[in-house]
């Protein structure tokens, strides 16, 4: 989607509202709707979400956490002789501070610029329509915000995750619930469940942990908000524009998602058709197979052979090792990378066994 302005995030404003974000980290209060404490019913569910739903705010009390002396309690466990905090842990609290920070940002534009600001202040004398506009409005911002917040976190923590979170993936439960009624709900619901994760004896076991387990949490917030998004009301000034950082690359466009089905590349061994020696036939079919890949239309997203059947979903080779079946899905990537290059658009070439290419 274009978005017809571009407005700048100033890092002076930023700094005014570091303190509060600060503060969230610090010290948030939450209490877990019934949905989130039906688990404790489930008596025989050892859980992960069995164990967040026996977390204090589970019992119907409000549950006061604090995520900064979580990562200093990681600390002390993971690495006892440290005197600093090793630099995984301080990547993650600071990511998350700083994701806070450009959130409250987001949240406080949108108000301003849709007219939330305006209803807060005459909150006490809304009619009925009034008051309706107020609680759609006062949603979209605390949803936009929670993206904006997981968005941020992701682009500065990325670099430093585990090419492969598989295994942080699979122990990951979700997130119980996500509050949009308000900001501070919002966060706090947030912050709640982050903090109960962390403190779980079988999701961090080393520091890089905390970083893999970050990107998770808020790959799967992201996930939530966008699920939610559909509903939203008011939310022209959020899809209508730009927010991009001052003095760096990072950049809230509507609620797209660069993060989301990233793939990395591996290496393989590159080879042109005519390097390879005998099995005319064989290279024949393969070289006619890129050259209909290679006819893919970007402007009208399709394939004309695809419509007219030109070539078949799967390429399988058959032979015994060493006649050149290897060989030839490499001369069919190295051309398709060739043509990438030239067109100036990324290549994935997705991980194979190694002893295939």
């Amino acid at each position: 989607m274009e978005h017809s302005s571009t407005f700048p995030i100033k890092l002076n404003e930023l700094d005014q509202l570091r303190e509060e974000a600060t503060s969230y980290i610090k010290s948030v209060q939450w209490e877990q709707g019934q949905r989130a404490r039906n688990r404790e019913k489930e008596d025989t569910d050892d859980s992960i979400l069995l164990y967040l739903s026996r977390a204090k705010g589970g019992n119907g009390n409000i549950d006061v956490v604090s995520v900064s002396k979580t990562i200093l309690a990681l600390k002390k466990r993971l690495l006892p002789e440290s005197v600093a905090i090793p630099l995984n842990l301080n990547h993650a609290l600071y990511a998350l501070q700083e994701g806070i920070t450009l959130g409250i940002w987001i949240k406080d534009s949108y108000a301003d610029s849709s007219g939330l600001s305006s209803l807060v202040e005459k909150r006490d004398v809304l009619d009925q329509s009034g008051k309706r506009q107020y609680e759609s409005k006062m949603h979209t911002a605390t949803a936009f915000m929670l993206f904006s917040i997981a968005y941020k976190i992701l682009h500065d923590l990325n670099p430093y995750a585990s090419d492969d979170l598989s295994v942080m993936k699979n122990k990951f439960a979700g997130i119980p619930e996500v509050s949009v009624m308000t900001p501070l709900k919002g966060i706090s619901c947030c912050l709640f469940y982050y903090d109960k994760y962390l403190s779980h004896p079988e999701i961090v076991l080393s520091d890089q942990d905390v970083i893999d387990f970050t990107v998770v949490f808020f790959e799967a917030l992201i996930d939530e908000i966008q699920l939610r998004k559909g509903s939203l009301e008011y939310t022209d000034t959020i899809t209508d524009r730009t927010y991009k950082l001052e003095n760096s690359d990072f950049a809230v466009a509507g609620w797209s998602n660069v993060f989301a089905g990233a793939a990395k590349s591996v290496e393989f061994n590159q080879i042109q058709f005519e390097q390879i020696v005998g099995n005319r036939d064989a290279k024949h079919f393969a070289r006619r197979l890129t050259e209909r890949l290679l006819s893919y239309d970007f402007n009208e997203k399709k394939n004309p052979f695809q419509e007219l059947g030109g070539f078949m979903p799967v390429f399988m080779g058959y032979g015994i090792p060493g006649t050149g079946k290897s060989m030839l899905i490499a001369a069919i990537a190295t051309r398709l990378r060739e043509h990438c290059s030239h067109l100036n658009i990324p290549f994935l070439f997705h991980p194979m066994p190694d002893t295939l290419i």
